[in-house]
């Protein structure tokens, strides 16, 4: 019993007591770290762990409390739509890359409504802000980009339109 008694002891004892860390520098100037001190060896410095105290709960309370309604007092009742990148009458080659024209609105798109994108009048997108248009998907000739801001209803609160054409280049070539 009493040498169990000393055993238990000596293992509590190893285990709470640490080794200090060393920190030399080697011949090309790389650090080495060692838990054996030598002649040029600094031991290092432990820093405290830093601990954040938690928030009151009164916080956190309030942070998690949802608005008991919605209100939708501050929605816009219209829409200032425009476009960058592509302008009506514009001419783009069947073989450019795909491009995305950027759409911007003033006011900012309320959390309610919803940006609705059509090309030649069929559904393309929706709530993007830059639709992807692939010119060598498209046929050659005129094309219409449609964009329009809607309301939960589906009442139209603003929107814009772009023609613009697609040029192909011929695959017969002239005889001299």
């Amino acid at each position: 019993m009493y040498s169990l008694m000393i055993g238990l002891i000596t293992v509590l004892l190893a285990t709470t007591t640490q080794a200090g860390i060393y920190k030399s520098y080697d011949k090309n100037g790389n650090v080495i770290y060692s838990d054996t001190g030598s002649t040029n060896a600094v031991e290092v410095e432990e820093k405290p762990v830093a601990t954040m105290p938690a928030l009151p709960r009164s916080v956190i309370e309030k942070k998690m409390k949802k608005p008991e309604t919605t209100n939708v007092v501050g929605a816009p009742t219209s829409y200032q739509i425009s476009i960058d990148k592509l302008k009506s009458g514009d001419t783009i080659q069947h073989g450019d890359e795909p491009f995305s024209p950027m759409i911007s609105l003033d006011p900012s798109l309320w959390r309610e409504h919803h940006l609705k994108v059509s090309l030649d009048g069929q559904f393309y997108n929706q709530d993007t802000f830059a639709p992807n248009i692939d010119p060598s998907k498209l046929e050659r000739g005129q094309h219409r980009l449609d964009i329009k801001a809607v309301d939960k209803d589906g009442n139209v609160l603003g929107s814009t339109t772009v023609d613009f054409f697609v040029q192909q280049q011929s695959a017969l070539k002239k005889k001299k």
